[in-house]
């Protein structure tokens, strides 16, 4: 069960191209709310910071194919320009530019101020980070 959460969490948040199709839309708005039941593991309808934290947490954990507890270019399937705006100087996320950037994701996306994100924000949430 927890591999073919792993599998499709990883398939869904493939980043897709800015100028979709009616179809590919309609197949994305599937997506988000797979993956939005993937993230929500009490199924009430809410993302907590803490379930988002600890999903977040098993991609990078996926993503660092080599387990330097770094994530390079090579190892993440964002676009350079977001992967180097999170690295900085040094061209590597480690796990606390990892959390600081899920912070402060959800923290955005969390237009009510309630600590928890609806199905609503969430897919705001992934249309600005596919920007």
């Amino acid at each position: 069960m927890m591999m073919k959460k792993i599998a499709l969490y990883l398939t869904i948040i493939s980043v897709i191209s800015p100028m979709a199709s009616a179809e590919e839309i309609s197949a994305d708005d599937r997506r988000t709310k797979q993956l939005f039941d993937l993230l929500d593991d009490n199924n009430d309808g809410l993302i907590t910071l803490p379930e988002f934290k600890i999903n977040q947490m098993l991609v990078f954990y996926i993503w660092d194919r080599n387990k330097d507890l770094v994530l390079t270019p090579d190892e993440v399937p964002l676009p350079l320009e977001i992967f180097t705006r999170i690295a900085g100087l040094n061209s590597k996320i480690d796990t606390l530019e990892f959390l600081n950037t899920v912070d402060a994701a959800f923290e955005q996306a969390d237009t009510s101020h309630d600590s928890q994100l609806d199905l609503r924000e969430f897919a705001t949430l992934r249309q600005r980070i596919r920007r």
